[in-house]
């Protein structure tokens, strides 16, 4: 069990609330690691999958930003209420099927639901890191203040309506000069566009060798656990 310490606006779709507790002494912080919560008040009880997006040993705390959205399930409702000193059940952490180390240069290509893993990513590079980010938010003002290598070409792809599928990620990617070696690809947010983006991965030589991680974090129109059965089906 751990305690919220601090709740801050980040941008105007972001909330960060950081959790606290001595339980976190030795948490085995990696970038991009995730975390489940049982949210309170949440009648059926499931766990919810977040991004640890950053862990501060010294103070014993890690942050977890939130995707804003509407209607609000039950993980927004719990954030967007949370005061400090609420208590919220947190295991792991677990860490993703990736090596940020491997290949030449960088691809990613997010939503606002991974944009919290890419980043704590993208802080961790070599300097020397060259590629390029593509990232989809709400607003503009959902732009955050990053510390990335100079190399990685970042673009803010605006979609409002998050409910609506978007094909700015897939176009972009589509737009890119590929850099010369093999690509470290990082591809993570809605099913729909996901699924797009994964197979014109598959079709492009220049990704052929890639070492590649491809995840949908969630389904338009669909509850955590429909969202699950859809994800298996895909990996199928």
């Amino acid at each position: 069990m751990l305690r919220v310490i601090d709740k801050q606006q980040i941008t105007t779709n972001m909330l960060r609330i950081s959790l606290g507790g001595e339980q976190l002494s030795d948490f085995a912080w990696k970038p991009g690691c995730y975390v489940k919560l049982r949210i309170p008040r949440d009648a059926g009880k499931k766990m919810r999958t977040y991004t640890a997006r950053s862990y501060h040993a010294d103070r014993q705390t890690i942050d977890i930003d939130f995707a804003i959205h509407h209607p609000a399930g039950p993980a927004t409702r719990w954030a967007l209420d949370a005061e400090i000193g609420d208590e919220i059940e947190l295991k792991g952490p677990g860490h993703l099927r990736m090596d940020a180390t491997d290949g030449n240069w960088h691809l990613f290509s997010v939503d606002m639901s991974a944009l919290p893993a890419a980043i704590s990513i993208l802080e961790t590079l070599n300097p020397d890191a060259k590629g390029y980010a593509f990232f989809e938010i709400t607003d503009p003002k959902d732009q955050q203040e990053i510390s990335i290598p100079e190399g990685i070409e970042v673009q803010w792809l605006i979609h409002p309506n998050p409910y609506e599928r978007s094909t700015q990620q897939l176009d972009a990617i589509k737009a890119i000069t590929p850099f010369y070696g093999i690509p470290n690809v990082f591809v993570a947010g809605e099913l729909g566009t996901i699924r797009e983006i994964r197979h014109y991965l598959r079709e492009e030589p220049v990704y052929r060798d890639a070492a590649t991680y491809v995840s949908s974090y969630w389904k338009i129109g669909s509850n955590e656990e429909e969202h699950k059965q859809a994800k298996r089906m895909m990996r199928g």
